[in-house]
């Protein structure tokens, strides 16, 4: 079907892009933990969701002025340990100078931590194409059904084979700001996507086929769906992240006009 034209700016950076992008998963995070400013940055806890990265970990992480990264590292592990929970990510602000993260990122590398690139991806305009959907298919909001999102949330998670992961993404249902729907066929769930709105920028997220669904072009349907609810929204800005490996993803959004401006690098520690 043919999309509206995305209101859109073309006089920011990529640099200033990456940085709206920073602001959005704030957002995301702050429906899933509980929110604390410390020294280093902005933590973020949950012990209901314990081994779930996004609720427990660092937002916007710089290194104090005079403090030396052990220091640092150690006031942040005592503010989760006192919770009952441990920081397992860490996201540094993208403005702050070298100076101020890389010997943080370089402690935490040292004691095991493991970098996680996204690519971050931007549509500058409109959609490259019309997007034609696939036949067949019911499309709700995913807050009309809880059983059947659940059910793809359960999907999705299955390999980490713990139930918080899935707990976690059903939280976001509760979020005024998350615009998500569900594609059924025949009573069966077979795929989602959303849209965060985070003032002028929207955020495609969740973006999930079930996988005897796949390659029947219901991730482009879907993809297709969240591009309205932006252009209705008239977001300036369209935004997506994406794990450089995975090809199948790139291989959705590319077509679509959506382009690498940058990273968001997380840095996890191991179980």
């Amino acid at each position: 079907m043919p999309l509206p034209i995305l209101q859109t700016s073309n006089d920011l950076t990529p640099s200033d892009l990456v940085r709206l992008f920073h602001r959005t998963e704030l957002h995301w995070v702050r429906h899933v933990g509980e929110e604390a400013q410390l020294d280093a940055g902005t933590a973020f806890t949950n012990p209901l969701l314990s081994n779930v990265p996004n609720a427990n970990g660092m937002l916007d992480a710089t290194l104090p002025e005079g403090v030396a990264p052990e220091a640092a590292v150690e006031e942040v592990e005592a503010h989760f340990a006192a919770l009952g929970v441990r920081c397992r990510r860490w996201v540094f602000n993208p403005a702050a100078p070298a100076a101020r993260t890389q010997p943080l990122v370089e402690h935490l590398l040292s004691r095991g931590h493991r970098a996680d690139p996204l690519d971050i991806l931007h549509l500058a305009g409109r959609p490259a194409g019309a997007v034609r959907e696939t036949p067949g298919l019911t499309i709700i909001p995913a807050r009309a059904s809880y059983r059947h999102t659940r059910a793809l949330a359960d999907e999705a998670f299955a390999r980490r084979n713990d139930p918080q992961f899935a707990e976690a993404e059903m939280l976001h249902l509760d979020d005024p700001h998350w615009d998500a729907l569900l594609a059924l066929r025949n009573g069966t769930a077979v795929a989602q996507a959303g849209v965060l709105a985070v003032g002028e920028i929207g955020r495609i997220d969740q973006v999930y086929v079930s996988e005897p669904f796949r390659r029947q072009g219901i991730g482009k349907t879907m993809m297709g769906r969240a591009l309205e609810i932006c252009a209705r929204s008239l977001f300036k800005h369209v935004m997506l992240c994406v794990s450089p490996t995975n090809r199948e993803a790139i291989a959705l959004y590319e077509p679509l006009g959506f382009r690498r401006i940058g990273q968001i690098m997380i840095y996890r520690q191991e179980p």
